[in-house]
């Protein structure tokens, strides 16, 4: 099980995109918390656009196919929804307008972000294979 999950799953790619979505995760609610417009206006867009670009980064460098880039980017997803509901959490907010279902679409973002990652590799490749 584990020669899979590693087949899959680079850990150091996966590390590197982890901390640039959960630091900025944790920025943005930070900010949505000293300045409330930001919160009312940009609050679920930005933890999907942050979860999702997160998914991207790392789909993007892994480029070792659709499913691949999909699995790590959900699991990114899911961890910045966490990172993003819990900084609301420990701030104060009312996290729990969003509990249920922000969690789960950072998640299905950042899938869908690992997807168009490895759409932008194969793009890559295919543009180097021109330069050739």
């Amino acid at each position: 099980m584990k020669k899979i999950a590693r087949a899959l799953i680079d850990i150091k790619i996966l590390d590197r995109a982890l901390l640039v979505g959960l630091l900025f995760e944790a920025g943005f609610m930070v900010a949505g918390h000293y300045r409330p417009v930001l919160d009312i206006h940009f609050g679920l867009f930005g933890v999907m656009m942050i979860a999702g670009t997160a998914g991207l980064l790392y789909a993007r460098d892994l480029a070792r196919g659709y499913i691949s880039g999909a699995l790590g980017g959900l699991v990114i997803g899911a961890a910045c929804g966490l990172v993003a509901v819990g900084t609301a959490n420990l701030l104060g907010d009312r996290p729990d307008k969003f509990l249920p279902y922000g969690v789960m679409i950072a998640t299905l973002i950042g899938a869908i972000g690992g997807l168009f990652g490895q759409y932008a590799a194969w793009v890559r490749q295919f543009i180097a294979t021109l330069r050739n």
